[in-house]
């Protein structure tokens, strides 16, 4: 046994608390794309159990929300600030609220961190059941995070240790909560062998800071194992029967893609890529696919241009291609969605996919009835904004594996509740120009990259500035257009890998975990441990 060392920070030094917290959580970021530095994420998680301890010594549920808001706060404003370019794609009219998007929103999403760490400092666990316990507490908070007023899963830690191909692979047994979950449990594990003013069993302490590192450890073994079984079932498949897919990158700046003297120029570009020779030729028809709302007008009541763009591909050829879409030709009763659309044949819209998950501020104003008389509105140029689709929901059209349809902000949500069917094909679409060279498409690139892996099927990214990506079913890039860059990307569709246990079982085992932890948690609170 050690000897309990002094209190690390003053009880009283709450401010100084959340300076320190706030400093942790901003180096946290450092773990996401594009720096990558998992090694921050012990030090900072580490640093964060041992601020808690502090709120907890007097069992101060406020005095725990203030350092946990203050991690999370310096966590995600440094991750999140890249929103603030959006408002300056015209800057009349938005870049007053840019302070609001900076502070504002970090604000509310570290109410669920707070909160979490508030009830972990008043509960007052010591030990190893204190890391316990504020792992399941912080992983729940982030479960709210991702579903709560629409949910905003951006940046959920799990994603720090996305340059672990390997470990990543535990996505597709549990989902990224349960990866979130098992890698803040491992980050904040060194915190046991320290605890002001509780003497420590050194012994107890390394078994389970090993365990819990050894089991990231042996996910990532696992993983590599998945990969390597992967390799050789690509390795062993029929070229002459792989489908050959064009992504077309037009890199169009944010601000002249609704100008009506560019329209011209926009539909020739998307015409000119499309039509380029294509490197390889396969027996099976191949895919196109163009980014998010890639034309400046609604595709689906332009029929000649619709035939003249089909007229461009192989025969057979399917495209994908994002665009608005109307319900109806009365401007009084017409509703707008934000679609991603199938055309095959002689121009035909085979099938169609509504986006179901609308981005606040973005595409519709929340709390509209309050917010408009004050002069605010959503980014998207409609009165109202666009609806919402019906369905999130596997697509079967002639000529193309079933497909799972993601349009841009989409893609951040792992599907918690399976799919009624198994998707063969992920379509992400996205228009990521808002963001213009920040961190913020590198961010969303990875987090899209984990929906393939959850479901076990290869991802196709066409996004229009960049970064546009051919995706296996393991989540690895295969091929990548950097950002800013106009081109195509011509590469042959990789295979499923079939119905994995997430496709099955949604977050049911994130749910086992959780009941795990919370079991070895009162095991170790009754045994002093």
């Amino acid at each position: 046994m050690t000897e309990a060392p002094p209190v690390l920070l003053p009880q009283r030094s709450l401010a100084l608390g959340c300076l320190l917290s706030a400093i942790a959580g901003a180096i946290a970021t450092l773990s996401l794309p594009p720096y990558d530095v998992w090694l921050v994420l012990p030090v900072c998680f580490t640093a964060l159990v041992w601020l808690v301890d502090g709120a907890a010594a007097r069992r101060s549920f406020w005095r725990g929300f203030a350092v946990g808001w203050s991690f999370a706060f310096g966590y995600f404003v440094p991750s999140l600030w890249w929103i603030s370019e959006a408002f300056w794609v015209e800057p009349e009219k938005f870049a007053a609220l840019i302070p609001f998007a900076v502070a504002g929103l970090p604000s509310y999403l570290a109410l669920y961190w707070g909160v979490a760490t508030g009830l972990a400092a008043r509960i007052a666990a010591t030990g190893i059941s204190r890391i316990l316990l504020l792992g399941v507490l912080l992983a729940i908070a982030e479960w709210l995070r991702g579903h709560m007023l629409t949910g905003f899963p951006w940046n959920l830690p799990g994603y720090g240790v996305s340059s672990f191909e390997g470990l990543s692979q535990a996505a597709s047994l549990g989902g990224i909560y349960s990866l979130t979950l098992l890698v803040m449990l491992a980050a904040m594990s060194p915190a046991v062998f320290w605890q002001a003013g509780r003497a420590v069993s050194v012994r107890t302490a390394a078994v389970f800071c090993l365990l819990a590192l050894g089991t990231l450890g042996g996910l990532q073994l696992w993983g590599t194992q998945r990969i390597a079984a992967y390799d050789a079932a690509v390795a062993e498949a029929d070229p002459a029967q792989i489908r050959q897919v064009r992504i077309v990158q037009p890199s169009i700046p944010q601000q002249h893609k609704w100008d009506p003297a560019r329209r011209q120029q926009i539909i020739d570009t998307y015409l000119s890529l499309t039509s380029e020779p294509w490197k390889a030729e396969t027996a099976v028809p191949p895919l196109v696919v163009w980014p998010e709302s890639a034309l400046p007008l609604l595709l689906a009541e332009e029929d000649e241009l619709r035939a003249r763009i089909l007229s461009l591909l192989p025969e057979g050829a399917l495209l994908f291609t994002g665009g608005l879409h109307r319900t109806a030709q009365s401007d009084a009763t017409a509703r707008i969605f934000n679609s991603l659309m199938v055309l095959g044949g002689q121009g035909q819209v085979l099938g169609r996919h509504d986006k179901v998950r609308l981005v606040p501020f973005g595409e519709f104003l929340p709390f509209s009835f309050i917010l408009e008389p004050l002069g605010i509105r959503q980014l998207a140029r409609l009165p109202s904004g666009f609806s919402e689709g019906a369905a999130d929901r596997v697509i079967n059209v002639p000529g193309a594996p079933p497909f799972a349809g993601f349009i841009c902000y989409e893609a951040v949500f792992p599907r918690s509740f399976p799919y009624d069917k198994t998707p063969k094909l992920l379509i992400n679409v996205t228009n990521d120009a808002w963001f213009g060279t920040s961190g913020g498409p590198h961010q969303h690139l990875v987090q899209s990259r984990f929906r393939a892996i959850e479901q076990g099927a290869p991802m196709i990214r066409a996004a229009n500035t960049g970064i546009s990506a051919m995706v296996d079913a393991t989540g690895r890039m295969l091929a990548t257009l950097p950002l800013q860059h106009t081109g195509i990307l011509d590469q042959p569709l990789p295979p499923g890998l079939g119905s994995t246990w997430y496709h099955r079982f949604g977050d049911g085992l994130f749910l086992i975990l959780l009941a795990l932890a919370l079991s070895a948690n009162l095991i170790c609170r009754l045994n002093n441990l």
